[in-house]
């Protein structure tokens, strides 16, 4: 480990008369991965734009390598080598992968035109380092939000930054990449680096952090060894008196009635798939990135067409042409990327969780009631707990755990029989985490049909029944919970089907 690299003192930051950051003094050495876990709202997204330059504090001071950094000036912070991997992924959708990956870089040497060849080889090389297999002239917008956050991540790597900023690189990743980033985090510390890992995955935490720093309402509450940063340390810091377990026990048994029955499905990258799911059944589907299970849950609400098999929902024939058909049939979807697939970020609370319910709040099924709008929003917003000013407040100026339940809220408001989840914590901090847990353990309670699509492990094993996992796109196993365990669902998600899709 080397000297001090990054430094800071006296940071503050307000917003109005609320105070999101008070840390007094900061030191980050070279050689160190350091781990970063707060609540959403404890102030890690704010220590870390004011580190980065993206946002100005309005007292302290950051040094990098013994320069000042020019308060609230983000290209100055790259000036002095640090890079920045964010959730956001700010990639131009309209340019291919290598376009991205070689953005503010010219390949080849000293050529005035653009050299399609040169930038390909580079951008190969780039995914090369941390073994991202992604078509690199493929356009973002057409890549799973998995492969853009390898992207994202293969970029800042490229700049060979002397300060690493990972803000929940894993997030939409399988055990397998999660496993490949990590790695190239302790490795890039291994060179004398600083790399700062923000997460919420406490078992990555461990495996990777030197040390871990814990925020909460802003300020710096804990500075922990690895041997201090046991599980029940880092949450009894993060929430403090608030700390809860997660899930106790095993579910209750599900009902015989089948809700959806599938059979022979096929659609782009998956199939043939064969399953049933009962009512007051909560089941899992897991497997690698790449392996469909995102694809299977967007073909289970229409938004992929089914080339071939067919499914039953309670039994009557059904047949999803667009996800509009699979809401009015009863079917609800808490997607991946909630800022771009569930959220109307600019819009207030009240429209964001009304939307699924206009019809019914609605005077003949036209004319929109407000006073029933904003009672129905109080009810449901009070149901699931979402935490916000007032109804009318951005939906996108709230935290990842309360846009998550708000989607939640939305959708537990239209009592479907069929719910499906895609990655339901993605990006959420634990204690949001326990609420959603308990939320759709209540749905399912009530008789609801659960399908969860998850790279998490660990979430699947302590909410479901039983976990169909793909590979290849194919149907490999179906684990059920009294033979569940870490290297039974690995072993059969690395077992890819003869014929199964590449």
């Amino acid at each position: 480990m080397t000297a001090v690299h990054v430094e800071a003192a006296g940071l503050r930051k307000r917003y109005g008369t609320v105070e999101v950051l008070n840390v007094d003094r900061l030191a980050l050495r070279g050689g160190e991965v350091v781990a970063v876990l707060g609540e959403n709202g404890a102030g890690k997204s704010t220590l870390i734009r004011v580190l980065t330059g993206a946002t100005a504090a309005d007292e302290g001071r950051v040094t990098i390598g013994g320069t000042p950094l020019r308060n609230g000036d983000p290209a100055h912070a790259q000036d002095l080598g640090v890079a920045t991997v964010s959730q956001e992924f700010p990639l131009v959708p309209e340019l291919s992968a290598a376009e991205n990956l070689m953005l503010g870089r010219r390949a080849g040497s000293g050529r005035v035109v653009f050299d399609r060849r040169g930038t390909e080889r580079a951008a190969r090389a780039m995914l090369a380092r941390i073994n991202a297999d992604i078509p690199v002239r493929r356009p973002v917008v057409r890549l799973s939000v998995a492969q853009r956050q390898l992207v994202e991540i293969a970029k800042a790597l490229g700049r060979d930054p002397s300060v690493l900023v990972l803000d929940e690189p894993t997030s939409a990743l399988g055990p397998v990449e999660a496993r490949r980033v990590l790695q190239c985090a302790r490795d890039l510390a291994a060179q004398g680096k600083v790399v700062l890992f923000i997460g919420h995955r406490l078992d990555e935490v461990r495996e990777i952090a030197d040390r871990v720093l814990v925020l909460r309402n802003g300020r710096l509450v804990a500075d922990l060894t690895p041997e201090q940063a046991t599980h029940e340390a880092m949450i009894r810091a993060m929430a403090g008196d608030e700390a809860e377990v997660l899930v106790d026990g095993d579910p209750p048994p599900p009902g015989d009635e089948p809700v959806l029955t599938v059979r022979a499905l096929e659609a782009a990258g998956i199939g043939p798939v064969d399953f049933e799911v009962r009512r007051g059944e909560i089941l899992g589907v897991a497997g690698l990135m790449g392996s469909g299970r995102s694809r299977l849950v967007h073909a289970l609400m229409g938004a992929t067409p089914v080339t071939a098999g067919s499914m039953r929902l309670l039994g009557r024939p059904y047949a999803p042409k667009h996800p509009a058909d699979a809401v009015r049939a009863g079917v609800g979807l808490v997607p991946e990327d909630r800022k771009h697939q569930g959220l109307l970020l600019d819009a207030p609370v009240r429209w964001n969780i009304s939307l699924a319910s206009l019809p019914r709040l609605a005077k003949h099924g036209f004319y929109l009631r407000p006073r029933a709008e904003k009672a129905f929003t109080d009810e449901v917003r009070r149901s699931v707990r979402v935490r916000c000013a007032t109804q009318e407040q951005p939906i996108g100026t709230l935290s990842g755990g309360n846009q998550q339940r708000a989607i939640f809220g939305r959708w537990f408001a239209t009592r479907p029989k069929l719910l499906l989840l895609d990655e339901p914590t993605r990006g959420v901090d634990v204690g949001a985490k326990a609420e959603i847990y308990h939320l759709v353990e209540s749905f399912a309670a009530q008789g609801m049909a659960v399908v969860i699509a998850s790279s998490e492990l660990e979430e699947l094993m302590r909410l479901t029944h039983r976990t169909v996992v793909l590979a290849g796109g194919r149907l490999a196993a179906t684990v059920p919970r009294s033979a569940y365990s870490k290297q039974a669902l690995m072993t059969a998600a690395n077992d890819v089907p003869e014929g199964a899709a590449s």
